[in-house]
């Protein structure tokens, strides 16, 4: 809990990038390599090993948490900016639009929902993951049209 709220105060442009340890990048190839939703769905963790390696090397303080915490951030701004440019990609393809914010809204709720109650770094990985998720349906569903 203190890792996050930690990482709060920093803000997240502290986080991304290169200050994390985290390449934004490598969940670019593992989903060009990826040809179902499915195993674009499995690229969530993408890139995390060699963040926690930077981190674990980097933090000296006594939050065993931080690490994690620090990379599970830096991961899920990657996939929410991936998120974002895929969705916008969507909704200009999309005809009508006003479905796809339909589902997209109703999506958040489900996404809050789902991993709300979590403990802190649960929570992180949960809405890593599922952002995940919802970046390869809406690329699938680009593949279909």
């Amino acid at each position: 809990m203190r890792a996050l709220a930690f990482l709060l105060l920093l803000g997240a442009p502290a986080l991304a990038g290169d200050a994390s340890g985290f390449d934004p990048a490598a969940i670019d190839q593992c989903l060009d390599s990826a040809e179902t939703q499915g195993t674009r769905a499995d690229c969530a963790g993408t890139g995390m090993d060699a963040c926690l390696d930077y981190a674990r090397q980097k933090y000296t303080g006594d939050d065993p948490d931080f690490p994690m915490a620090n990379c599970l951030d830096a991961s899920h701004q990657a996939w929410e900016a991936k998120l974002t440019a895929v969705y916008q990609a969507a909704l200009e393809a999309a005809d009508p639009p006003e479905p796809l914010r339909r589902m997209e809204r109703s999506w958040i709720a489900f996404r809050e929902a789902l991993c709300e109650g979590a403990g802190d770094l649960a929570r992180a990985r949960c809405i890593r993951d599922e952002t995940a998720r919802q970046v390869a349906l809406l690329m699938s569903l680009a593949d279909l049209q």
